[in-house]
């Protein structure tokens, strides 16, 4: 086969890898890859926490989580592809934006895990929480 058709083929897989994750996601299957977890943990008093997360610009529907309520995704990870999924939390007065899930911490976060990868993110009166076993917490932000 000439190279000159070998790019035209590389393309196109692509293409179709990347419209099956699609699919996957739309489907709300969890692809193989990593699950990002969102839990209130902050008492419904003096509101509930609202949570609004973005990807590549595009806003998921803003939820309102009560005190132990949960919600999560599915992300594959792709090689090559540089993504970045922010969450902004409000409850009460307090508000606080940052990533939960990029392709930078990513290895970071996940780094003692065995691949797939579950992120989980607990909302705190005092903060913001990571665990990768929802039983071992390190504070990682202020509100």
């Amino acid at each position: 086969m000439s190279r000159v058709f070998l790019i035209p083929l590389v393309i196109v897989l692509f293409h179709l890898v990347c419209a099956t994750s699609s699919e996957i996601a739309d489907k709300k299957k969890t692809p193989p890859g990593t699950t990002v977890h969102i839990i209130s943990g902050v008492p419904d008093n003096p509101t509930k926490l609202r949570v609004n997360c973005t990807y590549d610009g595009a806003d998921f529907q803003e939820r309102t989580l009560n005190n132990g309520q949960e919600f999560s995704w599915g992300h594959s990870d792709i090689l090559f592809i540089d993504y970045m999924f922010v969450c902004k939390f409000d409850w009460g007065t307090k508000t606080r934006t940052f990533p939960v899930l990029s392709m930078r911490t990513r290895p970071i976060l996940c780094a003692h895990t065995i691949y797939p990868c579950d992120c989980y993110w607990d909302a705190r009166a005092d903060g913001f929480y990571f665990s990768n076993d929802k039983k071992s917490w390190k504070k990682m932000y202020e509100w």
